[in-house]
């Protein structure tokens, strides 16, 4: 009777390891332009199999140069394209270039440092419109820092915004048709907790489900909203670690757990890149990627045995884009 027991046993576990979700990590062979000397890479955007990447290079000088790459999935390479809105004799179009996706489908970048949004021609040519996220009579003084910029209609944006002087930030809609800006969301992680410094984090948009997900930094919760500020679900993927008195630190964030360093979506998913470690801690800390719905169900998460991972973006559902800090690879969801 114990050794059919045993044996039982044995069956069941076996079937709860092949039950686990896998993650399969495929290096890409970088083809087309040399890949950059690249210090941290800010932003990862992907459009099919178009991956926008924005980065700051070992000798830029805080210069943010976007690029475009295509992703050959079949014969697992990247090949990296031109600087986008470099001008003849060295010089930018944009000093902190953000890609996001128009309501036309096509790809367009807004200026972080300014609002100005800017049209992508002749695939590298940045051609600025006469819109402008800050030309709209903002409801409190703002500082012209945009963030997480999302199109959800030829004439309307979401973003996240700040208060100057380390004030707090919130979620912003933004109508060019009566260029009107209003708050939707504070993000805040409690009442007592509102500066953004200690509410740092990265905000994805659906258009399916017209929804947005916030994912904090030094906080296990990802906050999913519609957009009229309506919380929906408060997901939470670990145990609070922050320290409030480390604000007083210079360097806070080495002094804290990361949770969700980056995170990326699809219109059926946010996939969220928690780290759980130190950044200290990162060359011998396993990731967790975590996939959630839209209704705040967390449908699987997958260790990640590749590390460092600082950065990903979404091709489809099942594939995603990362970056190890040298390379790009390929995370492919089983």
């Amino acid at each position: 009777m114990k050794a059919l027991y045993l044996i039982a046993l044995a069956l069941v576990s076996a079937g709860c390891v092949n039950s686990q979700p896998s993650i399969d990590t495929v290096r890409l062979d970088c083809m087309g332009q040399p890949l950059p000397k690249i210090r941290h890479i800010v932003e990862m955007k992907a459009m099919a199999d178009t991956l926008f990447f924005v980065y700051e290079s070992e000798e830029g000088f805080g210069q943010r140069i976007l690029q475009r790459a295509t992703i050959d999935k079949k014969n697992r390479r990247i090949v990296i394209g031109p600087e986008i809105g470099k001008r003849d004799g060295g010089y930018y179009v944009s000093y902190m270039p953000y890609p996001f996706v128009g309501a036309d489908g096509k790809m367009h970048v807004v200026s972080q440092d300014d609002g100005g949004i800017y049209n992508l021609v002749h695939d590298s040519v940045l051609v600025r419109t006469k819109t402008g996220l800050f030309s709209a009579k903002v409801p409190m003084p703002m500082s012209q820092y945009a963030q997480d910029v999302y199109a959800i209609s030829p004439n309307k944006y979401v973003l996240i915004g700040r208060e100057p002087k380390g004030g707090s930030q919130y979620v912003l809609s933004v109508d060019m048709t009566v260029t009107k800006m209003d708050t939707i969301h504070q993000i805040r992680i409690s009442p007592t907790l509102t500066a953004w410094m200690a509410n740092v984090g990265k905000m994805v948009y659906s258009g399916k489900y017209n929804r947005m997900a916030f994912a904090y930094r030094l906080h296990p919760i990802v906050e999913i909203f519609d957009t009229y500020g309506k919380l929906v679900k408060s997901v939470r993927i670990g145990e609070d670690t922050f320290n409030p008195v480390t604000l007083n630190e210079a360097d806070f964030e080495e002094l804290n757990t990361l949770h969700t360093v980056d995170v990326t979506y699809t219109p059926n998913y946010i996939y969220a890149l928690h780290w759980s470690c130190k950044y200290d801690e990162t060359q011998t800390a396993s990731p967790t990627l975590y996939k959630i719905d839209w209704n705040g169900k967390i449908v699987n998460q997958y260790v990640c045995r590749f590390t460092p991972l600082y950065g990903i973006a979404a091709l489809n559902d099942s594939h995603l884009v990362g970056w190890t800090g040298t390379e790009f690879v390929m995370l492919i969801l089983r």
